[in-house]
């Protein structure tokens, strides 16, 4: 997260895009997985105040499939991938963050600086899932923010995966 904050910084000012949610997740009956509050130090720490696009795609769960066997290395063809950009966060709804954050690193607590940082990332999530339900998606139900409240995952741990190549090369050499 440092090095893309100095990425965000003078003299690179890039373009980062990132997944919030901090994982693969190719459920899309599910709402949204709780935001991780690393998007929150890449919106607070940089010197100056990024632009935040929100957006949302779906289908990739067509295009590489997770659980697929033997593992997936190339994408498949043929699949729709939809894609939609949101209007940017507004400057000074950030520079607002932005500035109470500054506060709080003077004289920081624990608990000053844990909200900050969630309620940055539950606007980047709001932001998201107002495109998100653009594209048709359902609303998401109360509380899916909440870690405690999301589903657990139910996918085993792949064990099918080791020797899998060793098996490929008997069944076809």
């Amino acid at each position: 997260m440092n090095h893309t904050i100095a990425l965000l910084n003078p003299p690179h000012d890039s373009w980062v895009h990132i997944f919030p949610e901090a994982r693969i997740y190719q459920a899309p009956e599910l709402p949204m997985r709780f935001f991780k509050m690393g998007v929150s130090k890449l919106i607070l720490e940089p010197e100056k105040a990024p632009y935040v696009i929100p957006m949302f795609h779906s289908g990739m769960e067509t295009v590489m499939v997770e659980e697929r066997i033997p593992p997936q290395f190339l994408p498949s063809i043929g699949k729709d991938i939809h894609i939609r950009f949101g209007e940017p966060i507004p400057f000074d709804v950030l520079e607002n963050l932005r500035a109470r954050w500054h506060e709080a690193r003077e004289h920081p607590t624990k608990s000053e600086v844990r909200h900050l940082r969630i309620e940055t990332a539950e606007l980047v999530r709001a932001a998201v899932n107002d495109v998100r339900s653009s594209m048709g998606f359902p609303p998401e139900p109360p509380n899916s923010n909440d870690p405690k409240s999301f589903p657990p995952i139910t996918t085993p741990p792949r064990k099918d995966i080791k020797g899998w190549l060793t098996r490929l090369r008997e069944r076809f050499l």
